[in-house]
């Protein structure tokens, strides 16, 4: 295992610099420290239990920008939806998931354009993507990834923006620019005018795009009215993420977070930097930014206000690493791709997790700590792409794709730490090593917390409340704690 790679600080300021200072240009891949970027990752979106998500995306610079915004659901992050949106400057574009009577769909009143433009009845979310014999180009066994094919599975999951480019045609972004509250010209990219072939288009001329510059930002709320609560939450922003246009056309599933350019990572400790070097086209780079070892947070379950609380815990880039293989049959002889270990079918590809968890006065519960139902597999497991863990069944997210962990007399609160870098039970680790030898140990995840007070109704009024808070982590390079 290589020596962890701790540089100056010179050089660790000099590689931020180089990350997020010069406009249209990008050395590597990294979380956002200030919350704006050119990705965004929104760890979940709901409908289920009565809940809508609504959701707004920001350009805060002064340039027209092209953006791929997608959904996906949450067992295998299939693709349930996605669409162009062209951001005229210091545009906002606002739009919620609610529920229809199969799944959900997509509804918006903002005027920005898009490609295709949204239906003002809304886009229905469709399951093209995990049904048939192609799933997204993965050839399945029986048409299937194992599970549900029903509509009812987009209901829950996540979704991702990518800043496509920079829009530099002067028609174009005229077109695209609010005149009292109104895009110019949405036609012109509706109908697909705005055409340039991928990496190309940095001249001039009427297809001129330049590479992305970030600047990106949003928001998402899980609200629910009847219940009286709204989880609000950041999206995960990653800066540098392109050093080149990456506009495909409307109705193609590309870009998506295999799309870094070039293919490098950064990770910042104080006044040290990991600088790491991937296979170009692959999802590495943007994967090393959100591994972790350790994701912690806490719990609330005291009886006097029937507290609950969920954990949200979503992995991005599993879709592009876990082939869909019928354990019945022989696999179809893709492999599995780093940090991940099992494959995908029937109860989901289960990637092994450790649990722990300690009260407010120091008690700890370490071992024996078991999901229930108990797992298909050894050990507990986080099986789902976008996977809810509830405590004591809160179930305050209604989710269907979630584990239980049941918590003992005299923890009616406290703090979870979930640990990652195990072994599976095909003898694979979660681990993945970059072209310059250096070793990630964990999984990419992202998320949040969320718990709920329900006092009912207190003197005519209705008195539940909610909470969100981000994780926590830790994070393991070359068996180095960085965090």
């Amino acid at each position: 295992m290589n020596a962890f790679k701790r540089k100056s600080v010179y050089l660790a300021v000099a590689a931020g610099l180089g990350a997020v200072g010069v406009a249209g240009s990008a050395a590597a891949v990294n979380v956002s420290p200030n919350g704006l970027g050119e990705v965004l990752i929104y760890p979940y979106y709901t409908v289920r239990g009565g809940t809508e998500t609504y959701m707004s995306i920001v350009n805060t610079t002064a340039s027209a920008k092209a953006v791929k915004v997608r959904f996906t659901e949450g067992k295998n992050s299939r693709e349930v939806l996605d669409f162009n949106l062209y951001m005229s400057p210091y545009d906002m574009w606002t739009g919620a998931v609610v529920a229809t009577a199969t799944g959900a769909k997509l509804i918006t009143a903002d005027k920005s354009c898009t490609a295709p433009a949204i239906p003002a009845t809304g886009a229905d979310f469709v399951n093209f993507a995990y049904s048939g014999t192609f799933l997204e180009g993965i050839v399945t066994t029986n048409n299937s990834d194992g599970e549900n094919q029903d509509l009812d599975r987009t209901r829950e999951g996540y979704f991702e923006v990518i800043e496509m480019g920079v829009i530099t045609n002067a028609a174009h972004v005229t077109a695209v620019t609010h005149v009292a509250g109104v895009p110019a010209n949405c036609a012109v990219v509706n109908t697909g005018a705005l055409t340039v072939a991928p990496g190309m288009g940095t001249g001039g001329g009427l297809n001129a795009l330049v590479a992305p510059t970030g600047g990106l930002a949003g928001t998402a709320s899980l609200l629910n009215g009847a219940a009286g609560t709204d989880f609000g939450y950041d999206p995960v922003a990653l800066a540098s993420f392109s050093d080149t246009n990456i506009w495909n056309t409307p109705g193609s599933i590309l870009p998506d977070l295999r799309n870094a350019s070039p293919a490098n990572s950064l990770i910042f400790k104080n006044g040290a930097v990991v600088d790491s070097t991937w296979l170009a086209a692959t999802d590495d780079a943007v994967t090393a930014v959100l591994m972790h070892d350790n994701i912690i947070n806490e719990f609330v379950l005291d009886t006097a206000t029937l507290s609950g609380t969920d954990w949200v815990v979503t992995m991005p880039t599993k879709r592009y690493n876990v082939p869909v293989d019928n354990p019945a049959v022989a696999p179809a002889g893709v492999a599995i791709g780093d940090p991940f270990t099992t494959r995908f079918f029937t109860g989901g590809a289960c990637e092994p997790v450790g649990l722990a968890y300690y009260n407010r006065e120091e008690g700890t519960q370490t071992s024996g700590v078991i999901f229930s139902p108990p797992p298909s597999v050894a050990g507990n497991a986080l099986c789902w792409e976008s996977t809810v863990i509830t405590f004591n069944n809160s179930n305050v997210l209604s989710s269907v794709n979630g584990v239980n962990v049941p918590i003992a007399a005299g923890f009616q609160n406290g703090w979870l730490r979930a640990s990652f870098g195990l072994t599976s039970s095909l003898g694979e680790t979660q681990t993945i090593t970059s072209v310059d030898g250096n070793v990630y140990i964990g999984l990419p995840t992202v998320g949040f917390m969320v718990q709920d007070f329900v006092n009912g109704n207190v003197g005519g009024v209705l008195s539940n409340y909610g909470g969100n808070f981000n994780h926590k982590y830790t994070t393991m390079i070359d068996g180095v704690s960085v965090d």
